[in-house]
């Protein structure tokens, strides 16, 4: 029969445990002992609970410095890397882009997953080729001016309401502002070297203003509120096109896109094969997605779709096989 404790040894016994707990926390808390080569060009710090930079001072010939899972609040410390070409700080606390100003040579720079609210401390990054922010809580595209090297740029998920502040960004070829609150396409007139748009999951109901992306080659829109195709007669480049879960009724206005090899219009409202015959105008298409639109529930469905376009070979993710 076990032994009844008394009221103060169940006390004791309590705060023993609850000694205990907090010495294993602190001990789950204490950042590891870091040795660091003085000659090192890449030093990955992934997981390592580091709540501070700092110590890096003596590494001037350092080029890549990772510091993704972290718990780091503040960007400091940094200035006397002025060799490093990438600075990834994914999965942070960061609550502002700050102390970059020595790091000239700086080409990626990674800000994921922090907690941002403005685009702010990058004027000297003059050499930046590739900056992402996504899931942050930014507002407005601003404070790029300087940036006119910048190649990539990722956006995504954020509180962004309109496209702007990218008119020096002249050299862009893949631009990311998914998940955002967008509600109209504008202000990319400069961006000639534009290959990729992607604005997915916006509010963006009108397909317009991409007239002078004559490099456009992929254009994605799903997720948006898109009635009908329209404004790509310029964009002779596009290779795919996807416009999955929208609102269209037809496939209209693209015969002319002969480049084409992707057209994903997958959970729409066509009715119709009459609605999506402008496919076989597409010599280069190879792949369709038209799945759960109302068109798509006919018995004869694949049949129909491979008939209309020899050149498919897969429909709704699925290889056609065999041709008829």
């Amino acid at each position: 029969m076990a032994e009844t404790m008394t009221g103060d040894e169940k006390r004791q016994a309590l705060e023993k445990q609850a000694g205990e707990n907090a010495e294993s926390k602190a001990a789950l808390e204490e950042v590891d002992l870091i040795e660091l080569d003085p000659k090192s060009l890449e030093i990955d710090l992934t997981r390592r609970r580091i709540k501070k930079i700092e110590g890096f001072e003596f590494l001037n010939d350092l080029k890549v410095l990772c510091l993704r899972w972290n718990l780091i609040s503040k960007m400091e410390n940094l200035n006397s890397l002025k060799n490093l070409t990438e600075l990834d700080l994914y999965d942070n606390q960061i609550t502002k882009i700050e102390g970059l100003d020595e790091l000239v040579n700086l080409e990626t720079l990674d800000l994921c997953y922090n907690r941002l609210t403005k685009l702010e401390g990058l004027k000297s990054l003059t050499k930046l080729k590739t900056l992402y922010a996504m899931h942050n809580k930014i507002v407005n595209i601003e404070g790029l001016d300087n940036l006119t090297e910048l190649e990539y740029l990722e956006l995504g998920d954020n509180r962004i309401t309109k496209i702007q502040g990218l008119e020096h960004c002249t050299k862009i070829t893949r631009l990311m502002l998914g998940a955002n609150q967008i509600k109209k396409i504008e202000n990319l007139d400069k961006l000639t070297s534009l290959q990729m748009l992607s604005l997915p999951s916006n509010a963006i109901i009108k397909i317009e203003n991409l007239d002078k992306l004559a490099s456009l080659k992929e254009l994605y829109l799903t997720q948006n509120g898109i009635k009908e195709i329209t404004n790509l007669e310029k964009n002779l480049n596009l290779e795919i096109l996807d416009l999955n879960y929208n609102r269209l009724e037809k496939l209209s206005n693209i015969g002319h896109l002969k480049k084409l090899t992707d057209v994903w219009a997958r959970q729409n409202k066509i009715p119709n094969y009459d609605c999506v015959k402008i496919l076989t105008e597409l010599p280069r298409l190879t792949l369709v997605y038209l799945e759960f639109n109302p068109v798509a529930e006919n018995k004869d469905y694949r049949e129909k779709i491979m008939q209309l376009v020899p050149t498919l070979q897969r429909l709704d993710a699925i290889y056609c096989h065999t041709r008829l």
